[in-house]
């Protein structure tokens, strides 16, 4: 099963594909058998049409949230990343059809999530008990990696320490500038002869002495 990437696109963005999601209580043991009880019907039916198909099982574990889907697409990336689609192809081109599972679960690993490669949907129904015994062999193993990551110890949350805070630098006070006395500005004399004081002097009147002669 081929079909060009936009119209891939076009289906995934308009909804026009096939999709359910089950909700289903913790299985007890915590085995593959019964999620996949739930996604086998409605998977052997797309690829019966040749459909574009996203099935899902919701479950939990250990507090956890668990989800399981069964989904066709061409690259091995989520329906949910339909953006990014376009990275990998051209919108013109061809592109195979395959079956993807996916296991997402902040138990199974770092990235929350294990992607498994079924095969192409044009071969599936070709060899379709060799294909669910695949799925099931993978999903036992996804889920065995939940169980064993739900014993790990839990990283305690680093705590963060905050920034010292900068010690605010000390306000400048501010300073009121004295202005300078304005300049007082004397006309120029045009003229600059010097202006010479003349001493005034006083003549000292000098008194004549007065003889008198005495009588004979």
């Amino acid at each position: 099963m081929k079909i060009e990437v936009q119209a891939f696109i076009n289906q995934i963005q308009d909804q026009t594909y096939l999709t359910d999601e089950y909700e289903l209580p913790t299985p007890d043991p915590f085995v593959a058998d019964g999620i996949l009880a739930q996604l086998k019907p409605a998977i052997d039916k797309a690829i019966e049409k040749q459909a574009l198909a996203s099935f899902s099982v919701l479950t939990e574990y250990a507090g956890e949230p668990v989800k399981v889907t069964l989904e066709t697409g061409i690259v091995n990336l989520p329906l949910q990343y339909i953006k990014k689609v376009n990275q990998f192809f051209e919108l013109d081109d061809q592109a195979e059809v395959n079956l993807y599972l996916y296991v997402t679960s902040p138990l199974i690993n770092r990235s929350n999530m294990r992607i498994d490669l079924i095969g192409t949907v044009a071969s599936f129904e070709e060899s379709a008990a060799a294909n669910w015994t695949k799925i099931a062999d993978l999903l036992t193993k996804d889920l065995e990696a939940v169980v064993i990551g739900s014993q790990a110890p839990k990283e305690e949350p680093v705590e963060k320490k905050a920034p010292a805070k900068k010690k605010a630098a000390p306000k400048k006070m501010a300073t009121t500038k004295k202005k300078a006395p304005a300049k007082k500005t004397t006309a120029k004399k045009t003229a600059t002869q010097k202006t010479t004081t003349k001493k005034i002097t006083t003549k000292k009147k000098t008194t004549k002495k007065k003889t008198t002669k005495k009588a004979d």
